[in-house]
């Protein structure tokens, strides 16, 4: 089977073509352990799948496609179990598996197998590339493909690591004949983290600093470098430098060279924080050299001139004054920080990707996030979205004020006792009418939703506040999370949280609403990697050695672009260096798919994943009034949290083909 490709646009199409058609030679399965099931049976025509240039791309970008799933911005990944926000209840996705401490392993959230397998696909291709010589191929291009499938290695290494701590380590295509005892076991978590920095390490060697656009989300050195830099900051972190959980944790039948049986490190070692200080101060200057810089208000505002989006509401800030208008234009600025592409001179994406079910009419981002009714269509029906994601309270009092405090240490900000009362004192709830248009809600916004910071208001939507100006056929759309008749709780209605808030990070803001349900808009890339984060990376490694002054420089940077105040050592007495670190990771990386790594790594899991500890306000109550509304109340789901939460299990079935494997803790 010849298929003949002229140009880069044509390869692209055909890689949807491509991989239906490799895949399920790829996954057939071998009796002796599934995640192993990598290696295509012979076929006549297998050849012509790397019979020249375009051939072979579309085999490497086959390579690639699983990282289109395999990230933590599918809205069912064990990534959303973290404590930013909650799912509905009934949903029964993967990560209600992580979330209600279900998980078992008897299914697979995490993809283990899948993992491996594109690990395997991985392999397949080098072996091919060398054996094949296809057309056209000089040696030159087999060196940059060679080095694209070393960072593939080690990113699909790396997403096993992180998510099942230490795995096995797959340095090259397996025999279809190995016996039981031949398969590799896990690795001590030190030499898989060696192993992935050294694939990092040879493919930025070779690979270029940046991409044009027509190859973006290919390997670059740059990315290779800033992933180097995660992984040896997680490396470095409490978890897996002294602090794990279980100290009896090791392989019965698999030594990993030179550390035995010993699968994690039990002591401190100071070393590793030096190590991943070094890799997050190369990944910054690589990234500033190769031209990236973090987003700002200048380019936000050329991207909403040219899509005729005007600014948001924001609650205490309705007088058209030149403060005000700053302010605004910050907030449209951070709403689209996280949607805005490289197409559209974002240049803080250092590595981003379309993900899967990512059209605009898809569940990701829009359809999950969007209220659940956006617009009465013509026929009287309604259009909009699952109101799936749904931050918590203890999300948005995580979120700064105005004068960049937590909302409980700013003596300037409101106090505890006032905050769920009305903002506008003396007004009353409108009438519970269908209209999505009622600016009037505006009546019942609390306190604790004015004067916070540009990221709160651009990210977070709550009662009484305009979820979009324009999503509602060019007009604005208005919250009464208290109106059964618009987007509140319904009786039967199984797209609800009831927390009191919705996210609006990854929305667009040109998203809109025709009158018969057509949705429009702009499509993201999720940035799987973005500027904001080295800097706070390079903070943490800074506070981990004492350097206070350096982290505070490298934390400054992050909040001077959010436009609060800079912190100073005086600041250093109400909250610790660390406590500011990782609450601007929480804010900043908000919905990245961060937190549930950090949570584990810093080992306080325990604390603010357990039950009981979640809270919203009373929104699963049908038409409650502003006063039963708005009361702190703990989210009615069966959250829990036990140690074996920790890492994710390994299907039974892997344990059970593999001698060599062990199970993780507590399964």
């Amino acid at each position: 089977m010849m298929i003949k490709i002229k140009n880069k646009m044509e390869i692209l199409k055909y890689i949807g073509r491509f991989i239906k058609m490799m895949l399920p030679a790829c996954l057939l399965s071998l009796p002796a352990c599934s995640y192993l099931d990598v290696i295509p049976p012979a076929q006549a025509d297998y050849e012509d799948t790397m019979k020249d240039e375009a051939t072979t791309l579309a085999f490497l970008f086959t390579a690639y496609s699983y990282v289109a799933d395999v990230n933590p911005f599918m809205y069912t990944n064990i990534e959303n179990s973290a404590d930013e926000i909650v799912h509905p209840k009934d949903w029964g996705i993967a990560e209600q598996e992580m979330l209600f401490g279900n998980i078992s392993a008897s299914s697979d959230p995490a993809k283990w197998e899948n993992i491996y397998n594109y690990i395997g696909y991985v392999h397949y291709f080098t072996e091919q590339l060398e054996k094949l010589n296809p057309v056209g191929v000089t040696e030159e291009d087999k060196n940059q493909y060679r080095a694209e499938a070393h960072f593939l290695e080690a990113y699909y290494h790396f997403r096993a690591l992180e998510a099942f701590g230490p795995c096995p380590i797959i340095p090259a295509k397996m025999d279809q004949n190995i016996s039981k005892e031949e398969i590799p076991g896990r690795s001590h978590f030190d030499y898989c983290v060696d192993y992935i920095v050294g694939k990092l390490d040879d493919a930025a060697q070779v690979l270029p600093a940046v991409r044009d656009i027509a190859d973006l989300g290919r390997a670059d050195a740059t990315i290779c470098k800033c992933l180097k830099a995660r992984v040896l900051l997680y490396a470095a972190s409490p978890l897996w430098n002294g602090s794990f959980y279980n100290k009896s944790w090791q392989n019965s039948h698999y030594e990993t060279p030179e550390y035995g049986n010993a699968l994690v490190s039990m002591t401190y070692d100071k070393a590793k924080w030096d190590r991943a200080l070094a890799a997050c101060q190369e990944a910054l200057n690589a990234a500033e050299s190769a031209g990236y810089k973090l987003f700002d208000i200048k380019t936000a505002n050329q991207i909403a001139d040219r899509q005729n989006v005007p600014l948001p509401f924001v609650p205490g800030m309705e007088d058209d004054t030149e403060d005000n208008r700053e302010f605004k234009e910050l907030v449209r600025m951070f709403q689209y920080l996280s949607t805005a592409t490289e197409g559209d001179n974002n240049k803080e994406i250092i590595w981003g990707q379309i993900t899967k079910d990512s059209k605009v009419t898809d569940s990701n981002p829009n359809i999950s996030r969007l209220p659940e009714r956006c617009i009465k269509k013509s026929d009287n029906s309604w259009a909009g979205g699952y109101s799936g994601w749904a931050p918590t309270l203890n999300a948005a009092k995580r979120f700064y004020t105005i004068n960049g405090e937590l909302p409980e240490k700013d003596t300037h900000f409101y106090p505890e006792s006032q905050w769920y009362t009305r903002y506008h004192e003396g007004a009353s709830s409108p009438e519970k009418t269908e209209d999505l248009g009622d600016s009037n809600v505006q009546n019942d916004i609390v306190k604790f939703n004015v004067n916070r910071e540009a990221r709160y208001y651009a990210w977070i939507a709550f009662d009484g506040g305009q979820y979009s100006p324009i999503l509602r056929n060019g007009e604005p759309l208005w919250l009464d999370f208290k109106n059964s008749k618009t987007n509140g709780n319904r009786s039967g209605l199984r797209n609800a949280a009831g927390t009191g808030f919705l996210t609006k990070k990854f929305v667009t803001p040109d998203l809109k609403y025709n009158n018969t349900g057509g949705l429009s808009g702009s499509r993201i890339r999720a940035p799987f990697i973005r500027l904001a984060e080295l800097y706070l990376n390079l903070a943490e490694c800074y506070a981990a050695l004492d350097r206070t002054g350096d982290a505070l420089a490298q934390l400054n940077v992050i909040r001077q672009r959010a436009g609060v105040k800079e912190l100073t050592q005086n600041d250093l007495s109400t909250m610790s260096l660390t406590e500011w670190i990782r609450n601007e990771r929480f804010v900043e990386l908000y919905q990245e798919g961060h937190r549930y790594y950090d949570v584990r790594r810093w080992c306080i899991a325990p604390d603010v994943l357990k039950a009981g500890v979640r809270y919203g306000m009373n929104g699963m109550v049908i038409d409650p009034s502003f006063e039963e509304f708005n009361q702190p109340t703990l989210i009615n789901q069966p959250i829990r949290w036990n140690n074996r939460q920790y890492l994710a299990p390994i299907l039974n079935s892997e344990i059970y083909s593999n001698p060599q494997l062990v199970q993780a803790p507590g399964y």
